[in-house]
Order: C-alpha cells, then sequence, then structure tokens
C-alpha cells in the first residue's frame, strides 16, 4: 500500500515541476543533483518533512534532513563540492546547516541536518532515540528518500508540539494525511502504536492521539506538552541538563566565536546617479541569505540607516530660517564636528556588526569622494582628511556601471554628458582598487542582485575555507 502512496507523491511533484517556472526547475533541479550524488555515494538519509514543498518552491528553500553520524562528513563534501558553506551552529546542536547560492534561479538552498532526533524549546533537549529506525525504514520517494508513515508522523507531531508550540495548517493538513495513511496500512498502525506507548505514554496513548487526530482536537493536543516534555526527560534527564548547558552557553559566546573564528564582510556599493544603487542596497538587506546589515555612509538625512541623534536636530535647525542667522553660524561648525563622529559611529557599528558574522553592505563609502574636485586650500584638504579618517578597507567593492544616457533617462537628473563623466571616473577607481568587481547596470533589478549576490557569496565562501 506504501508504495503506491510514494508513486502518488512522486508523479505529484513531477506534475508541479512540469508546471513550474524556470527559476523553479533550475532550484529544482540543484537539489536532485544532490540527492542523485548522495544516493551515488550510498549515503543514509532521509527527508525528515516538507516533501510536497521541494517541486513548488520558487524562493529560498530549506530542507530538513536526517543523516546518520558516520555519513555526515561525506555529505558535507558533497555540498561543498557544489559550493556550499557549512554555517556556524553554535548554541544549536545538534543541527548543522549548510548553505549555497543558486544563481540561475536566484534562490538559496539550506540544509538543516541533524545525526539524532532531539526535541524541545529554546533547546533541542529532549532526546528520542528513533534516529536509527527512522534511517532504516526509509522509503523511495523520488528523487530522494521520505520516512514511513509512521515515523513522519511521530516526528512531524513531536516537531509541531515541542518545537514550534502549535500546528500550522500546512502541518495539520500533513499530519491527518499520515493518520489516514498509518490506519490503512496495518503494519504502519501497528508500529505507530507502539512507537507512541514506548516513548510517550503515559502522559500520551496511542487511542489518546488517535482520537485527537479524529477529531482535529488540536488545542487538546497543545495542552498535553507539558506532560509530554516530562515523560521523555525520564531517563536522560543529566543528559538533557547537560544539552541545555552547552546550547545556551555557546549562544552566550556566539559573537565571541563569531569574532575569533567567523569575521563577516565589508562590502561597499558604488554607482553613478541612477544606476540603482538604493533598490540593490535595499535587496541585499532583505535577502534571506546575506541578512546583510545596510549601513548609509552619506549625507542624505532621509536614508540614513544609523546615526547620531544630534543630526536631525541640527539639520532642522540650520534649515529653518526662522533660527537667529548668529546661532546658525555658531552651528556650522559643531555641525560639522558631529558629521565626523556621526562617521565613526557609523564605522564603529560596521565593525560590531562584522565581528558578529554579518555581511555588512556601505551604501556610499569615502571612494565616492576620490572622484570629486580635489580639496584647493588647506582648510578644504584638512577638512577632507577628516571626513576621510578611519575607513576600513572593503573586501570587495562593486560597481553598478551604466552608460550616461541611460542613466539620465532613468533618474532625469544632471546632463548624459555629465553622468558619462561620472562613469568614467567610477571606472577609472579600478586601478586603485584591485578588490573593484563592476557589475552592468543596464540589466534588470533582479539580474544586478544575483549578479552581486553571487560575486558577495564567492568571496565569503574563499573566506570561509
Amino acid at each position: 500500500m506504501m508504495n503506491v502512496v510514494s508513486t502518488t507523491k512522486s508523479v505529484s511533484a513531477q506534475k508541479v515541476l512540469a508546471q513550474s517556472e524556470p527559476a523553479e526547475k533550475s532550484l529544482y533541479a540543484s537539489l536532485v543533483s544532490i540527492f542523485a550524488a548522495c544516493a551515488q555515494a550510498e549515503i543514509k538519509y532521509a527527508l525528515l518533512r516538507g516533501y510536497d514543498e521541494l517541486a513548488t518552491a520558487h524562493g529560498p528553500l530549506e530542507v530538513d534532513l536526517l543523516v546518520a553520524p558516520e555519513d555526515l562528513s561525506r555529505f558535507a563534501e558533497i555540498l561543498a563540492r557544489r559550493n556550499f558553506v557549512a554555517l556556524p551552529n553554535w548554541g544549536h546542536a545538534p543541527h548543522h546547516f549548510f548553505l549555497g547560492f543558486e544563481e540561475e534561479s536566484g534562490s538559496w538552498l539550506k540544509f538543516d541536518v541533524v545525526t539524532e532526533l532531539c526535541y524541545g524549546a529554546p533547546v533541542r533537549a529532549l532526546r528520542v532515540a528513533l534516529a536509527e529506525e527512522c534511517l532504516q525504514k526509509r522509503r523511495r520517494c523520488a528523487p530522494t528518500y521520505v520516512l514511513s508513515p509512521e515515523h513522519e508522523l511521530l516526528t512531524l507531531f513531536l516537531h509541531c508540539l515541542l518545537d514550534k508550540k502549535s500546528f500550522r495548517e500546512a502541518r495539520r493538513a500533513r499530519l491527518l494525511e499520515l493518520h489516514e495513511a498509518v490506519r490503512r496500512e496495518s503494519s504502519a498502525h501497528q508500529r505507530c502504536q507502539q512507537l507512541v506507548e514506548i516513548f510517550l505514554a503515559p502522559a500520551l496513548t496511542w487511542k489518546i492521539l488517535d482520537q485527537a487526530l479524529a477529531r482535529q482536537d488540536w488545542q487538546a493536543l497543545l495542552q498535553l506538552r507539558q506532560a509530554i516534555m516530562k515523560r521523555l526527560q525520564q531517563g536522560q534527564r543529566a543528559a538533557v541538563l547537560r544539552r541545555k548547558v552547552n546550547c545556551l552557553m555557546f549562544r552566550k559566546l556566539r559573537p565571541l566565536l563569531f569574532a575569533s573564528q567567523r569575521r563577516g564582510l565589508f562590502v561597499a556599493l558604488l554607482a553613478p546617479d541612477g544606476a540603482g544603487k538604493s533598490t540593490l542596497a535595499q535587496a541585499l538587506k532583505r535577502d534571506f541569505g546575506l541578512q546583510a546589515q545596510l549601513i548609509y555612509m552619506g549625507t542624505n538625512i532621509a536614508a540614513s540607516t544609523i546615526g547620531l541623534p544630534t543630526t536631525k536636530w541640527l539639520h532642522r535647525t540650520l534649515k529653518n530660517a526662522r533660527v537667529p542667522k548668529p546661532l546658525r553660524v555658531l552651528l556650522k561648525p559643531v555641525n560639522y564636528c558631529n558629521r565626523i563622529a556621526e562617521l565613526w559611529y557609523r564605522i564603529a557599528c560596521a565593525h560590531w556588526q562584522r565581528w558578529r558574522g554579518k555581511c555588512v553592505v556601505f551604501d556610499r563609502y569615502v571612494y565616492d569622494s576620490w572622484i570629486a574636485k580635489p580639496a584647493t586650500t588647506w582648510a578644504k584638504r584638512l577638512r577632507r582628511n577628516f571626513l576621510e579618517a578611519g575607513w576600513p578597507t572593503p573586501h570587495m567593492v562593486i560597481l553598478l556601471d551604466a552608460p550616461g544616457e541611460l542613466l539620465f533617462r532613468r533618474k532625469g537628473e544632471h546632463s548624459p554628458e555629465w553622468l558619462e563623466k561620472q562613469r568614467e571616473a567610477y571606472l577609472a577607481l579600478q586601478k586603485q582598487l584591485p578588490q573593484m568587481r563592476v557589475i552592468d547596470a543596464t540589466q534588470e533589478a533582479e539580474e544586478v542582485r544575483r549578479a552581486t549576490i553571487a560575486l558577495i557569496w564567492a568571496m565569503y565562501r574563499k573566506k570561509s575555507l
């Protein structure tokens, strides 16, 4: 009977894939390739949940896998050959995270891998000794392996109840499907009863679970959460305490561990007016994989992302015609000192975010001043030296390049000739900045985003090796 269920799943996924967009096919094809490599390497693994979401995913996709402990290193090698990076899992044992960027689809693919089944929130400390049996009885469901229905029912139930503390709509539907599948197959039904009795009784018996699922009484199941947690703690109280202490300790130490072992990147965005720099900066900030910290380094108050509280007050006061002129004259040097202090404050914030492992994206940078007219007096030179002091050297400088005529059509400011000169000045900076990469900004915004993320991700992979 279960072979029929597996085949139905496979056909359904293939139909969805056939009707999907090219980008979705590309992401799914990457996933299929990884599963095929795992099969060739005889890696024992199984998808924990979310099979029906694989073929329909068109954005960032997170895949939850159970992998045999002895096969984890070989699984990591397969992903590394496909430009995945193993992310730090400090404080999140037994989870192992692997992240990769699929440039063709412009999407991220993340693997959340466990080698044992542990539940609980905020720490996965309650171990259920079922991982080996789950892998032994896994079932083929192209293009991957899935858990048998009795194992998926129990593990999904515990995941919703103990990890998420809720049963969201999609998970409810899947639990009901599994419940029906288990009841139709006598061997699965019998084993599911046994597993519930072994691990959860008397806090939860199969009769109670069976009736609650039949009635779809999710609230009744949620009320049993504490009792089930106490039942799972029996016989492993010392191990549960050890896991909780270790995880919480490593979570507290994460900033220090990132600062010493896995610092982030500095990326500076440069572009002539109208090239789409602000649009790109916001896209990088929202991106699932980068989760970049955006820091605006220019003087536009409205665009500021991080700043001193005095800046807006000084700006309003200096622009207010009702403020006496002598006071405005006195405030000008104060405003200049505030600007320097704010720049250094932003730089300090950037260093802090980098030490936390973040990718820091600078919208505008000191290099913008390098294409301006040189200072002609000692006072102007001194002023510029102060404004340019302390800026860190970015790991990568990204220049968005487009012809002046196109830039003028986009924004309608300045003139095509002036914009072309500005563009040429930016391009000339390549001689001084070997870490500069030029991206064709005549493309659609989505294409520019993909190309930019691919460059940043390649740098991050290289730095992580």
